[in-house]
């Protein structure tokens, strides 16, 4: 789920290859009602967070997570997988790698840099 509206979320969601579509919450609601606003950021985000949904429409699995740990995406898949590993559900620290730094700084140049 994403506070972004929809034109900026399928490209993103093309680059990724995610094969699912991305919620679109740019009212905010859903994300302050389960406790994931962040009003800190970028005037408002939803912190990192995955939710595993049964199709009983219950939660099955959480993880509020923050921008420096974070769940790892193979130990989600595990989980779905039905692996009793609870091991691969630990967050684990999030190391940025250069390029991140690099589209970090290239985002801030086009869209300029919020300060609160």
């Amino acid at each position: 789920m994403s506070v972004d509206p929809e034109d900026r979320s399928e490209p993103l969601r093309k680059q990724l290859g995610i094969e699912f579509p991305i919620l679109c919450d740019t009212g905010r609601r859903v994300i302050r009602e389960w406790g994931l606003y962040n009003p800190d950021e970028m005037g408002g985000i939803a912190v990192p967070a995955v939710f595993v949904i049964g199709t009983n429409r219950r939660v099955l699995y959480r993880s509020i997570d923050n921008t420096s740990a974070r769940v790892d995406t193979d130990g989600v898949l595990g989980f779905l997988q039905g692996s009793p590993d609870v091991a691969l559900l630990q967050r684990r620290p999030v190391r940025p790698r250069l390029r991140d730094f690099a589209r970090a700084i290239v985002n801030a140049i086009r869209r300029g840099v919020r300060v609160r």
